[in-house]
């Protein structure tokens, strides 16, 4: 790069706080952007990214075709099923995210690594991420808010060339909602468990 260059380029950071490189492509963790669903730390970030965008068509594309949301005991009584589908989440998520109940959804979701050690048979290719941290809040317009903070299994597993699916790409197969004992912090607004939020915008 000459050195026209380089000055043009630092008048550019300096003036509007960007870099020469806008242009390049995000990074996982990016909390506005998505990643290439090439890893199932992608597919994390991009799960929250569609929630702070409300965009219902990203989360879905996250979704293996068999994919299950497994709710918690207390919400299985509730709710009257163990798990949604592919399909039934699809709906009671695309409920959460486009209600005009909803103001704003705020979302961080902490993990320590990737699991491959499972009790159960998984699919080849397959991953476990223990979310350990979970910060799911909901603001509504009325001015209540509902908040997760428990504990979440996500299952990836790679394409299946079979199914017509690019092996390079991960999905998530299986999302399980696991009670927690103890919050991680003090709750200033009325606690909930995930598979409940979902459920509560649905009807």
């Amino acid at each position: 790069m000459r050195l026209s260059q380089v000055c043009i380029c630092l008048l550019g950071i300096a003036a509007f706080g960007v870099g020469c490189d806008d242009d390049s492509p995000p990074i996982i963790g990016d909390p506005t952007h998505y990643a290439s669903p090439s890893a199932p730390e992608s597919l994390i970030s991009n799960l929250q990214v569609s929630y702070r965008r409300r965009e219902i068509e990203q989360y879905a594309n996250l979704l293996a075709p068999e994919f299950l949301f497994r709710f918690q005991p207390i919400d299985q009584s509730t709710i009257g099923k163990e798990s949604w589908t592919h399909d039934e989440d699809s709906v009671g998520t695309r409920a959460l995210l486009t209600t005009p109940e909803v103001a704003v959804i705020r979302i961080d979701l902490l993990y320590a690594g990737r699991d491959s050690s499972m009790d159960k048979t998984p699919p080849a290719d397959s991953v476990r991420i223990r979310i350990h941290t979970t910060d799911l809040e909901i603001d509504q317009t009325n001015d209540i808010s509902w908040v997760a903070t428990d504990e979440q299994d996500f299952f990836f597993r790679k394409g299946l060339p079979a199914n017509g699916e690019d092996h390079a790409r991960w999905f998530m197969y299986e999302w399980d909602d696991i009670p927690t004992l103890t919050s991680p912090r003090p709750l200033p607004t009325p606690a909930s468990t995930w598979g409940n939020i979902k459920n509560r915008y649905s009807h």
